[in-house]
């Protein structure tokens, strides 16, 4: 999976988390979960967005650096190498690379259906 893959993919993943209530109601019992991690290289300059996060999302720079902000929020959050941010907002995570930097993106989520 390519760095743009991933993104879509963490994405598309965090969406599904966050379904509409009714939605959610059609299920008898909660879904079985798992914690997945998605390791990328960033390009430095380049900027990605998350939205849908919650507090089961956490970031991670294994190596570079990284600003990390949530719109409307005026904390801005700046990881050096090995260390971590766990989502304080459930507004977008806009995801900075300040140099070229590797980044784990890491979260709870539902179990596919095979």
């Amino acid at each position: 999976m390519n760095k743009e893959e991933s993104l879509l993919f963490v994405q598309e993943r965090l969406r599904q988390q966050h379904a509409s209530p009714l939605q959610r109601q059609l299920h008898l019992r909660p879904r079985e979960r798992v914690l997945r991690r998605i390791a990328m290289e960033i390009d430095g300059g380049s900027t990605h967005a998350l939205d849908c996060v919650d507090g089961s999302v956490m970031v991670r720079c294994a190596s570079g650096s990284l600003w990390i902000t949530h719109d409307g929020d005026p904390k801005d959050v700046i990881l050096g190498a090995d260390e971590s941010y766990r989502a304080e907002s459930e507004r977008t995570m806009h995801l900075s690379a300040l140099q070229p930097c590797v980044v784990e993106i890491e979260f709870e989520d539902e179990v596919m259906a095979q």
